[in-house]
């Protein structure tokens, strides 16, 4: 079952359903009848910020990784 890459595809659906029930709560279902215009702008703005986040990890990441590089040349003899 590990090896399906579908197998945690339930799981990524509990959490989409949790996303629109969290909007529904905050805004109504107010989306679903806004312009599909609107909503490619909602979206690039979405993207903006999931690239943004994105970067930030990497960022950390590649500090730590630089880190950890320099922690192990300091161990070799």
């Amino acid at each position: 079952m590990a090896d399906d890459p579908l197998h945690r595809f339930p799981e990524f659906a509990r959490a989409v359903s949790a996303r629109l029930e969290a909007g529904r709560a905050s805004y109504g279902d107010k989306s679903f009848s806004r312009h599909p215009a609107v909503l490619c702008g909602e979206i690039e703005q979405e993207l903006l910020d999931v690239m943004g986040w994105g970067y930030i990890l990497w960022r950390r990441m590649r500090e730590l990784r630089e880190a950890l590089e320099g922690v192990a040349k300091d161990r070799t003899p």
